[in-house]
């Protein structure tokens, strides 16, 4: 089996180095990932201008291609470019932070996952929830991921689109008993903003700063089913509903 391994945090986040060091047990991983952070860029493509790819040596894995643009970028690259061999499975991830409820179009791991549906090919988009005072074990992330995605690879989804999981903070010993079919939260984030610097009146800076687990959102959902600690998977159309 072919895989293609992105994510929007950087071809060497360590979210993609336990996923490729898990799903090489299943088959061949073709790291195409952003050179550099792309976190919250969507589904944004580069259309102006080139896109610069860099062919690195890894410690972790023998070489992976290091891409000047967005997530959606490196997929679209992979398939016509970069990967010889026909892909079985698109995996994005694993981004250090939950893609839960409406995270799913601002986040560029989240569209990975749907350029590669757009693609016709299975695609997963994995985040592991991340809360103060908790270690991510990325250990157990991908051991869970390579489970997962064996599981998704076997199933077919009831229309053209790809899955969405995100891994609770911390990660149950029974995950696997821990599982949750759920749709996605449809609540806007909260907002807040907090000015930070006034020049004579006339130019404003914000920062962003809502708390990100004081969501009010219905149960169940992929966000309150994270947040009580279950690993919530999702499927999402590409348009439309299933």
């Amino acid at each position: 089996m072919n895989i293609l391994l992105t994510n929007d945090d950087g071809y060497d986040a360590p979210g993609l180095r336990a996923a490729h060091n898990a799903l090489a047990e299943l088959g061949s991983v073709h790291v195409v990932a952003p050179k550099a952070e792309r976190s919250a860029c969507g589904h944004s493509i580069t259309l102006r201008g080139p896109i610069t790819v860099e062919r690195v040596t890894h410690p972790d894995f023998e070489h992976c291609f290091a891409v000047d643009g967005s997530p959606a970028d490196c997929v679209r690259l992979a398939v016509a470019e970069l990967i010889a061999p026909s892909l079985d499975l698109v995996v994005s991830g694993i981004n250090y932070g939950a893609n839960a409820g409406v995270d799913v179009f601002y986040s560029g791991t989240v569209a990975g996952a749907r350029e590669g549906a757009i693609m016709g090919i299975t695609s997963i988009a994995i985040s592991q929830a991340r809360r103060g005072g908790v270690e991510t074990d990325w250990a157990a992330a991908g051991d869970f991921a390579r489970f997962i995605a064996g599981e998704l690879l076997n199933e077919k989804l009831p229309g053209i689109g790809f899955w969405n999981v995100n891994l609770p903070a911390p990660i149950p010993e029974n995950a696997r008993n821990s599982i949750r079919r759920v749709p996605v939260a449809t609540q806007p984030t909260p907002m807040k903003f907090d000015r930070v610097n006034q020049t004579d009146g006339r130019i404003m800076q914000y920062e962003y700063g809502a708390a990100y687990w004081t969501r009010d959102v219905p149960t169940p959902t992929d966000y309150s089913t994270m947040r009580e600690g279950h690993i919530a998977v999702s499927a999402i159309p590409l348009t439309g509903q299933f």
